[in-house]
């Protein structure tokens, strides 16, 4: 009996939380890391929108700046996923709570794997759970966490 190397699993089915940091541009790469552009196989980019109360002129101009803001952090994105060969999809949610907008996306859709990133701090007590941690018990499926703090 031969055992095949583990390196050989590809994930087919990947979610990824994106926006404009730093942070969201290393996460994605360490998630086209982990995911051989085969045929078929996909990543889903996802980008959370607060949701804006309101239908004055000046709440439309925030909805749409930050409607654009998400859309514009998808593209760029997808055009350098794509470039290396793999097949992306989009998605916005309007939610005002963006971890409970990726459980509800994963859920739904079924994923093989999940990459997000975290800063690894904890802003209210020393010891209290992270946005990371409570994303990590919420999750049915491998989470994958890329510390910002990596060079």
């Amino acid at each position: 009996m031969r055992l095949e190397p583990l390196f050989r699993i590809a994930y087919t089915k990947v979610l990824v939380p994106v926006d404009c940091t730093p942070l969201s541009q290393r996460t994605l790469l360490e998630a086209a890391r982990l995911m051989v552009p085969l045929t078929g196989a996909q990543m889903t980019l996802l980008a959370t929108v607060p949701h804006t109360e309101g239908t004055s002129p000046e709440m439309d101009t925030i909805r749409q700046a930050r409607w654009r803001h998400a859309e514009q952090a998808l593209d760029q994105s997808r055009k350098f996923l794509r470039d290396y060969g793999y097949y992306v999809r989009t998605r916005i949610q309007v939610a005002d709570d963006a971890a409970h907008a990726l459980i509800v996306e994963a859920q739904e859709n079924h994923y093989d794997l999940i990459v997000i990133g975290s800063h690894f701090n904890h802003t209210d007590e020393p010891c209290a759970p992270s946005e990371a941690d409570k994303l990590l018990a919420a999750l049915p499926m491998p989470v994958i966490v890329v510390d910002s703090r990596m060079k």
